[in-house]
C-alpha cells in the first residue's frame, strides 16, 4: 500500500470536515459500521461525538474517503 506525504494544512482542512459531518450526522448513521469499514477501533467515533475526544490522525484520512464515497451520489 502506498502512502502519499499530506500536508498538515491538508489533513487540517480534512479534521474539520470530518469533525463537523460526523456531529451533524451523528444520528443518523451507523458509527460501528463505520469503524468497522476502516479498521479503527471500537469506539473511536463514538468518544468523539459523546466525549469530544480528539480522533488520533491516522484515522482522519481514512475517514474523510469513506464519509467522501458514501456521501457522493455518483451511479457507479
Amino acid at each position: 500500500m502506498l502512502e502519499e506525504l499530506v500536508s498538515p494544512k491538508k489533513i487540517q482542512n480534512n479534521r474539520k470536515r470530518v469533525e463537523k459531518w460526523l456531529v451533524n450526522n451523528q444520528r443518523y448513521i451507523n458509527i460501528t459500521a463505520i469503524e468497522k469499514e476502516i479498521s479503527a477501533p471500537k469506539g473511536l467515533i463514538q468518544k468523539f461525538v459523546k466525549y469530544d475526544k480528539k480522533i488520533n490522525d491516522k484515522w482522519i484520512d481514512p475517514l474523510y474517503n469513506v464519509i467522501k464515497r458514501f456521501t457522493s451520489f455518483t451511479l457507479r
